[in-house]
């Protein structure tokens, strides 16, 4: 457990004052579906286009990321050349710990995880959450057993949410 809560409104505010072109894939878009799932950390899918990693590097410099699970000694420089190397980066920052994930098992590209993505409101601001369809895609995909424990999960807010809309 982190020694301090994860401050997620506050990397949804650098990600939106940026205008990064994000989706939420882990489990706080799972918890925007209704889910049990407690996560403490952001897992956000981002298009790898130059101008959202520019835009990326911009948004989080303020916040001091630094990869997860080595030595805070470690050398690690957070810069465009350093995101464009690296698609998926596991990241801590002074604020909650962030996964940046630009390739997704399980979905098809950016273009189509944002096109069937759902505008949520989360913390005050209009975010874009993965679809419930492509969450199930991504827990399949993943296949750890904490994902087909959430996949389980998954599948009944499914059923739920498709017996409340008809």
């Amino acid at each position: 457990m982190p020694d301090i809560l994860p401050d997620f409104q506050a990397v949804l505010i650098a990600l939106t004052q940026n205008n990064v072109r994000f989706v939420l894939i882990g489990g706080l878009a799972m918890t925007a579906y209704g889910s049990a799932h407690v996560t403490q950390d952001i897992d956000a899918g981002y298009s790898r286009d130059r101008q959202n990693i520019a835009a990326i590097c911009a948004a989080f410099a303020p916040l001091h990321p630094r990869l997860r699970g080595y030595p805070k000694d470690l050398p690690f420089v957070w810069d465009e050349r350093t995101l464009r190397a690296a698609a998926n980066l596991t990241l801590d920052t002074d604020v909650s710990p962030v996964d940046l994930l630009g390739e997704i098992p399980g979905i098809d590209s950016f273009e189509g995880l944002w096109n069937r993505s759902v505008a949520t409101d989360l913390y005050g601001m209009t975010v874009q959450i993965a679809s419930i369809n492509d969450l199930i895609a991504m827990k399949r995909a993943a296949n750890r057993p904490k994902d087909q424990i959430h996949l389980l999960e998954l599948l009944s807010l499914r059923q739920l949410l498709q017996a409340e809309s008809s």
